[in-house]
């Protein structure tokens, strides 16, 4: 009685164990392998911590050729545009020059070589100038003469100088020698302007008198000049001279000076 029992209990286990083990795999279908259960990527906590950096991704070997090309290409290009030469920079246009008038001449007579060395040294401030004071044998003015002109001889001048006496007129003169013989004179001045004063009344009554310097012989002095400039003459000019002295001036030459 006892072995039958066992014998069923063994039997039952037997099946209950078959239809354990096939039961679920013949649900699923025959011939698919059974699924085992997904736990995930099992990571150390160590790992987790520290960030995997990526590998660089290797191009492929043709892609490699064909990314160094447009590079080459690009620097020969580059290579190209720096090796082209700057254009040179136009030179720049010489500035004008203009004519620049220099002067020669003399100043004189003058009294004095004291007087003459003053001039001498305005002058010279004109660079490139020459200026000089020499000595002259000449004749100073010691006066001026307002007088009737010499008439062509004797009996004429002697017949004028009734005239003028007639209209009230004194101190006079018949010059019967010299330079200025036949001529009558109508008073002597030390200035000029005295002697064309008194010249200017004779000549409202009627008379053609003229105004002379008198001269006489002695050593006078002139200052010689030459390369002066415009500039420095126009403002020697405008300096008062002494009476009787006179500036006389010419063009030497004409020099290119930059504006």
């Amino acid at each position: 009685m006892i072995r039958p029992l066992l014998g069923l209990l063994i039997a039952g286990n037997v099946v209950l164990f078959l239809w354990i083990q096939y039961g679920d795999s013949g649900r699923n279908g025959a011939g698919q392998p059974q699924r085992k259960p997904d736990f995930g990527e099992i990571r150390l906590l160590r790992e987790a911590e520290v960030p995997e950096s990526p590998m660089p991704e290797q191009p492929a070997p043709d892609q490699e050729v064909l990314a160094t090309v447009p590079q080459q290409q690009s620097s020969s290009a580059l290579e190209q545009v720096l090796a082209v030469p700057e254009p040179e920079p136009e030179p720049e246009p010489e500035p004008a020059t203009a004519a620049a008038t220099v002067y020669c001449g003399e100043l004189g007579p003058l009294r004095s070589r004291n007087m003459a060395e003053g001039y001498r040294r305005v002058l010279s401030r004109s660079e490139a100038a020459t200026v000089e004071a020499e000595a002259r044998s000449g004749q100073e003015i010691t006066g001026y003469w307002a007088m009737i002109p010499a008439l062509p001889d004797v009996a004429s001048a002697e017949a004028m100088l009734k005239k003028l006496q007639a209209a009230g007129l004194e101190d006079l003169w018949l010059i019967r020698d010299g330079e200025l013989e036949n001529a009558i004179s109508l008073g002597l001045y030390t200035e000029e302007r005295y002697a064309r004063r008194h010249a200017d009344n004779v000549r409202k009554m009627g008379f053609e008198p003229v105004v002379v310097p008198k001269k006489k012989k002695a050593r006078v002095y002139w200052v010689v000049f030459s390369g002066i400039d415009e500039a420095v003459l126009k403002e020697f000019e405008g300096k008062q001279l002494p009476a009787n002295t006179r500036l006389q001036k010419k063009v030497c030459k004409q020099t290119l000076t930059d504006n």
